[in-house]
């Protein structure tokens, strides 16, 4: 008889903060009042809530009020690993949107940069930046500083840190010249660039947006080392968000979405295949031979240098556009098709031995087997 009066109980109690809701809803400012006059004087279940529910309503009353700022020359976004990929991508679509774009190049002779020279002339500006070199930051900080200092008018508006390195392999096989190529660009190397960015960011207000992957939200086998510099990035970006808004810069971490296919991302997949190879003693030799080899010939097959090209997404531009543009920008923007979405929701709500196997599946990577 007690388990049926709680249920009963919880029932209705259920119902009625259900109700409060949609009245609160309907009502905007005027139902956030009738909530809390009619909750505080009928159920003290209701009262216990009045913070929950007053929350809730101040969050659906910011999500109702994002609005889209206006680009401008005025705008000044600098953007890294503008050479090939995401970054060749971006630069040309916030010229296009009308921002003056500072594209950080690792080299101004690449071919990307040669074509963004070709495609866009003066319109973009290119930076050589190295960002695993001291020197080489420092020098496009005050490259950036002085364009500023020559256009009083222009304010900077976003930092955008997309440069990275993936080496795909079982973390076995990786030399420490691999697995130190992707710490100092994908973290080292974004830290360095930040840091040596902050006293600007912090005078203009501007935006910190870090580029980063699915891979830090579930690393996946094959890019161990990958999808912890991913994650490690994730970790800051979460802290720093914290840190700087009290200085008004907004921190924004973008997870793009898998390009491998339109990118150059794996361009080097072949050299470092045989970097690993070669580094093999005689008894990894022996153990992994057919399966290495497998291996290495499926990403080969779909690895390897293309030509540099725009990356083809309506929906990658639509959320870049809002990282730069929307205010109060979301904490996340996360580009993902369909199949990403359903395998990386349920990696999140699944048992680990499930969620293995799902990702297991989500990679299908050539087996391993006994011979």
């Amino acid at each position: 008889m007690g388990s049926s009066f709680s249920l009963s109980t919880v029932a209705l109690t259920t119902f009625e903060v259900v109700n409060e809701i949609f009245i609160a809803v309907g009502s905007g400012v005027s139902g956030i009042v009738i909530l809390v006059n009619h909750g505080l004087k009928t159920n003290a279940t209701l009262r216990t809530l009045l913070v929950t529910t007053i929350t809730v309503g101040c969050l659906m009353f910011t999500f109702q009020t994002k609005e889209m700022l206006k680009p401008s020359r005025k705008k000044v976004i600098l953007i890294t690993g503008c050479d090939s990929g995401l970054g060749f991508s971006f630069a040309q679509h916030a010229c296009d949107m009308g921002f003056t774009v500072l594209a950080g190049c690792l080299s101004l002779e690449s071919k990307g940069a040669q074509t963004l020279r070709t495609l866009f002339g003066e319109k973009i500006t290119h930076v050589e930046l190295d960002i695993t070199r001291p020197t080489s930051v420092e020098v496009a900080l005050d490259f950036v500083a002085k364009v500023l200092k020559s256009n009083p008018d222009y304010q900077f508006w976003a930092l955008v840190n997309n440069v990275g390195v993936m080496v795909f392999g079982e973390f076995e096989w990786l030399t420490d010249k691999l697995i130190e190529k992707q710490l100092d660009v994908n973290l080292y190397g974004t830290l360095r660039l930040t840091k040596a960015f902050l006293p600007l960011l912090r005078s203009h207000k501007a935006r910190l947006i870090n580029i980063s992957s699915h891979c830090a939200l579930a690393s996946l086998p094959g890019l161990s080392v990958y999808g912890a510099t991913k994650a490690a990035l994730k970790g800051w970006n979460d802290a720093l968000r914290i840190e700087l808004r009290k200085y008004g810069v907004r921190v924004v971490l973008f997870i793009p979405g898998s390009f491998i296919t339109q990118s150059n991302i794996m361009g080097t997949q072949v050299e470092n295949c045989l970097e690993m190879y070669n580094a093999f003693n005689k008894e990894q030799l022996e153990f992994y031979g057919d399966y290495f080899n497998r291996y290495n010939n499926y990403l080969n097959a779909i690895g390897g240098t293309r030509s540099i090209r725009k990356i083809i997404d309506s929906s990658l531009y639509e959320k870049f556009e809002k990282a730069l543009l929307e205010w109060p920008p979301s904490p996340i923007y996360i580009n993902e098709s369909f199949r990403y979405g359903v395998y990386h929701t349920l990696f999140k709500c699944t048992p680990i031995n499930v969620r293995d196997f799902l990702i297991t599946k989500f990679m299908q990577m050539p087996s391993y087997s006994v011979i």
